[in-house]
């Protein structure tokens, strides 16, 4: 297989299987075998396991020695501290951003949340679901927020850290739908202290930003574990996060 053919293949394959991921259809902690994914996708081990090496590097797959490849398992306690690593370095990564951010980056951030705000956030085939297009215009907005930053080191370790957060966001898609929040608006906020470089309150309006996700999510898990958990994206699972152990993933009747 040429190398540009196998790559695409490769690359089509990533991104179906992420998408995958993030709605639910490979659900926290599934395990991933090669003669199943290989029917699911209809593509050979090298393309597979290429794919989920990548998808190893966001986080959102898990490699184990002698037991093969399982979707990231979900816990409270892993939730809680990286939360409070994207705190830490996302507001660090903010503050370099806006200091060095020069006229490009301003206006592709304007692009970017342009997109978000006039992406359709919920699957019209499925209301309940965050569609696909939402959350790689939610993605593009929060990695161009912090883009304007020179030190690609710091900037690689804020990305890595959203995107291990985004197995988290996908498995909460009734955290934007809270009463208390309008996350449409909180994204405006952000751009528009980004552009007015006002340091301090973009920075703790960030901070807000991730932390409030954080607070719904295990509001929600504890007043859920009465009935088996909190609901994920697929109707018939539901999540339970216990400490630091992983969310177990029930098939409901």
């Amino acid at each position: 297989m040429a190398r540009s053919t196998y790559g695409t293949r490769a690359d089509d394959t990533f991104a179906t299987m992420r998408a995958d991921i993030l709605a639910g259809r490979l659900a926290p902690g599934e395990k991933l075998k090669f003669p199943e994914l290989g029917a699911r996708y209809g593509v050979g081990v090298g393309v597979l396991r290429e794919a989920l090496t990548r998808l190893v590097e966001q986080d959102l797959v898990r490699s184990q020695p002698h037991q093969g490849f399982q979707v990231t398992p979900l816990s409270a306690e892993d939730l809680t501290d990286l939360t409070a690593a994207r705190v830490a370095i996302e507001c660090l990564v903010l503050r370099m951003s806006l200091a060095e951010g020069d006229t490009p980056w301003e206006s592709d951030l304007v692009a970017k949340h342009h997109t978000l705000e006039r992406t359709p956030q919920y699957d019209q085939d499925d209301p309940e679901r965050v569609s696909d297009a939402w959350s790689r215009a939610h993605a593009d907005f929060h990695h161009t927020l912090l883009a304007g930053c020179r030190n690609s080191r710091l900037l690689g370790i804020a990305n890595s850290l959203r995107d291990s957060a985004e197995l988290y966001r996908s498995w909460s898609q009734q955290h934007s739908r809270h009463p208390g929040r309008d996350v449409i608006a909180e994204h405006r906020t952000l751009m528009e202290l980004a552009l007015a470089r006002d340091t301090e309150a973009a920075v703790e309006a960030l901070a807000r930003h991730i932390s409030h996700t954080t607070e719904i999510l295990l509001d929600g898990n504890r007043a859920a574990q009465a009935d088996g958990g909190l609901p994920g994206p697929r109707p018939e699972h539901s999540v339970r996060m216990t400490g630091a152990e992983p969310i177990a993933v029930e098939t409901s009747p």
